[in-house]
């Protein structure tokens, strides 16, 4: 029998299908997913895998060996991924099941070649979502867990991404959360040119959001982050800013009309008491609080505060839709080069299960011609050929068995109507065994 096709799949969550509070519920630091992961592997021999957890999803991509797989084995996987983690959360069984999707083989590389390319994301066309799609791909290598069909698809993903931003008007300006949540701000407060902004956070979401801050010139900008080095190269990266330490951010606070936090810390880091002291010290001048973190920088409590506005990442979604029509439009382009690549994908992935069919007949070949050219070169008359004759025999010999496997190759691939490749490879491995002792 022909070899069975390696099965691709991904499940996971987003911020299309579920809210911010279930999508921090189920986050997972790279350090837990060490932890959680190899357990999951092991239980459902999972052959290849990476996982990508970003603030908008937590989705693993995966490579099987079972000829069928169901949706409900897809959901146990997720879960798993839970249950082994250093927090195991079995409460949320039930909900994970009806808040996750899962796509196999062609689905699951259009879907990986969507999110890579900006084109599931909460704003469309953002940029930073392919470094992390790179990122979760270097790490798997890292760990041994990328195989040769999870490094087509990342190949395939980074390939898709460039032409969507190559052909479509999607790339003609950058834009991520940061960017929206900079809008944002700038919508709610009317203008901030004349507010004082404060960052919180060094990262790379602060340095976006930072260098996208020039455009609307603030009063001033502070950065606070618990290294002050980092926040240090990044006021100097930007140009404009004050760093400050952690330690500093109770005396900053107050002088913040805007905050934006994005920080990686797994807790909270702006509760509602110091947010009330803050207010207090501000005499409750109206103060905005941009949450771009997940898990969440900012205590939700602080929206019951008077004259104190908290934004989420999700409260984004109004103000992407309202700006981003012409990104829109071009996704739509971007969603035909995606659906392109994903169907040559399916194709490599369905090929792989031919070629040690065709190996094995091209060895069949190679074998069975080395064999009768040493027997008829032993006897008479081709016994009494010079080196230059054999020479031109062999060549005559292998240019069949090249042209013989080719053909096969080409039928094999593209069958003819009735046949399916899988039964034609079959057929090969039937008729020419390799214990030829005839």
């Amino acid at each position: 029998m022909s070899e069975k096709n390696p099965i691709l799949f991904c499940i996971g969550t987003n911020h299309e299908s579920a809210g911010l509070d279930f999508r921090e519920t189920l986050f997972l630091s790279r350090e837990d997913i060490d932890v959680a992961l190899p357990r999951v592997v092991a239980k459902h021999k999972i052959q290849e895998v990476f996982v990508l957890s970003t603030c908008n999803r937590l989705e693993i991509y995966g490579v099987l060996e079972h000829p069928e797989v169901t949706q409900h084995h897809l959901k146990e996987i997720f879960i798993d991924l839970q249950r082994f983690s250093p927090s195991p959360k079995a409460e949320l069984d039930e909900e994970i099941k009806h808040r996750s999707y899962s796509h196999v083989q062609k689905e699951a590389a259009r879907h990986a070649f969507s999110v890579a390319a900006g084109l599931d994301s909460l704003v469309l066309g953002e940029t930073q979502i392919a470094g992390q799609f790179k990122l979760a791909a270097q790490l798997a290598q890292e760990n041994g867990t990328l195989g040769p069909v999870l490094k087509r698809l990342t190949q395939e993903a980074f390939s898709a991404s460039k032409k969507v931003r190559t052909h479509t008007d999607i790339g003609k300006k950058p834009v991520s959360i940061s960017h929206a949540a900079i809008d944002l701000a700038n919508r709610v407060y009317g203008n901030i040119k004349d507010c004082n902004v404060l960052i919180v956070g060094a990262g790379e979401m602060a340095e976006v959001a930072a260098k996208y801050l020039l455009k609307y010139q603030p009063q001033q900008l502070f950065v606070c982050n618990r290294t002050l080095a980092r926040a240090e190269q990044l006021v100097e990266k930007v140009g404009i800013g004050i760093p400050y330490p952690w330690d500093e951010f109770h005396n900053i606070l107050p002088q913040a009309d805007v905050v934006i936090s994005c920080t990686a810390s797994n807790e909270i880091v702006i509760d509602k008491a110091r947010v009330l002291r803050s207010q207090q010290q501000r005499n409750h001048k109206p103060q905005f609080l941009i949450d771009i973190a997940l898990p969440r920088d900012i205590d939700p409590a602080c929206s019951t505060l008077e004259d104190v506005y908290v934004f989420d990442i999700d409260d984004l979604k109004q103000v992407v839709g309202e700006n981003f029509e012409e990104r829109r439009r071009a996704a739509e382009q971007g969603k035909h080069i995606v659906v392109e690549n994903a169907h040559a994908f399916e194709k490599w992935l369905n090929n792989l299960s031919l070629k040690p069919a065709l190996s094995h007949f091209r060895e069949y070949l190679d074998s069975l011609t080395a064999q009768e050219l040493q027997k008829s070169l032993s006897k008479s008359p081709l016994n009494a050929l010079d080196t230059k004759q054999q020479q031109a025999l062999e060549a005559l010999l292998k240019s069949i068995v090249q042209k013989m496997s080719a053909d096969a190759g080409r039928t094999v691939h593209a069958p003819p109507l009735g046949y399916s490749p899988e039964n034609l490879a079959d057929a090969l491995k039937t008729l020419f065994p390799m214990d030829k002792n005839g």
